[in-house]
């Protein structure tokens, strides 16, 4: 097949319905992928260009479509996948992040080092990952991207990756397990790790019983308020706090230890409004949480709107359902 000339391009935007505007995207996306095998270097950098004009009018919808048909095509235009993967909408930048072969080790680590869990999901199911961005996926990632970088058998994983899934295995069966089913994983690494792992879990619920008998004693002699709730947070007493909103709250401690987590402040902002902390407090609670568990500012911000956007009448509202999911034994 011929190169495509410029001239085609051009009658294919010309003869396209310009009061469709969908369709002068597809006709150019068309026209790029029934030519992309023969096209060289310098035709895929003529249609970057046109690209590159006509996605600032193009509706979203049809972006994402674009993004799902050049996601594994091995020449698309490489300002366009870059463009799409950098997109705010997961919709969009999803199929490029987790298909394109376009997208180079450094691309996917700056994309991980700035864009949200749902961005770094896409990445981690990519094949090859490399262990540079597979340590920012696990370090910055939630739960989920930490699983699906385990899962991914052809994720290559650092030691200090490695140490890091470890750790986060300790409280989350199903991370356990698939950190157990890889096999670059040295057994004697994963029997070590085993027996931290227990002897740290003796530790903490060792820790967890003394909170537990503490603030018990403090609610029985009147002593549990909103200053104790804030002075466990500002000495770090991470237990004692721990212990204290599940008391208040009626719920048990590892569900209220599960709201700390990343991507799960929102359920922790309610908690504190039911339990009729002032956002002093709660701003107290957030920064003990955040130098535990790595959250960055835009999480600490979105917990400061939802405190201010709830009223304390939903939060307990909300809260006493999860009690009641929790008394009939339910997962919450």
């Amino acid at each position: 097949m011929p190169a495509v000339s410029w001239q085609e391009i051009e009658n294919t935007i010309r003869t396209a319905d310009a009061q469709k505007r969908h369709q002068t995207l597809r006709a150019v996306a068309d026209l790029f992928l029934s030519s992309a095998p023969s096209l060289d270097d310098e035709r895929v950098n003529l249609f970057d260009d046109v690209f590159e004009v006509i996605l600032d009018e193009a509706d979203r919808s049809d972006i994402a479509e674009v993004s799902k048909r050049m996601a594994p095509i091995e020449n698309a235009p490489l300002r366009l996948i870059k463009r799409l993967a950098n997109d705010a909408e997961i919709s969009i930048a999803g199929p490029v992040l987790s298909q394109s072969p376009r997208l180079s080790d450094d691309d996917l680590c700056e994309i991980a080092s700035t864009k949200g869990d749902s961005h770094m999901l896409a990445i981690a199911g990519r094949k090859q990952l490399s262990a540079p961005v597979t340590d920012i996926l696990i370090n910055r990632g939630n739960i989920d991207v930490a699983r699906k970088v385990t899962t991914n058998m052809s994720a290559e994983l650092s030691a200090a990756g490695t140490k890091q899934l470890l750790n986060h295995s300790e409280s989350d069966e199903v991370l356990s397990a698939g950190i157990c089913a890889r096999t670059d994983i040295p057994t004697e690494t994963l029997t070590t790790a085993v027996k931290q792992a227990s002897a740290r879990a003796e530790e903490k619920l060792r820790r967890m019983a003394a909170a537990q008998r503490l603030v018990v004693s403090l609610k029985q002699e009147g002593q549990l308020n909103e200053n104790k709730l804030a002075e466990f947070a500002a000495n770090r007493q991470y237990e004692e706090l721990i212990a204290a909103l599940a008391l208040l709250s009626h719920l048990k401690f590892g569900f209220v230890e599960n709201l700390t987590q990343k991507g799960r402040l929102g359920g922790l902002v309610l908690l504190c409004k039911a339990t009729g902390l002032a956002w002093s407090s709660v701003d107290t609670v957030l920064a003990l949480i955040a130098s535990r568990n790595t959250l960055d500012e835009g999480e600490v911000r979105g917990a400061h709107r939802d405190f201010v956007n709830v009223s304390r009448a939903t939060a307990e509202r909300i809260v006493r359902f999860w009690c009641v999911r929790q008394s009939a034994g339910a997962t919450i």
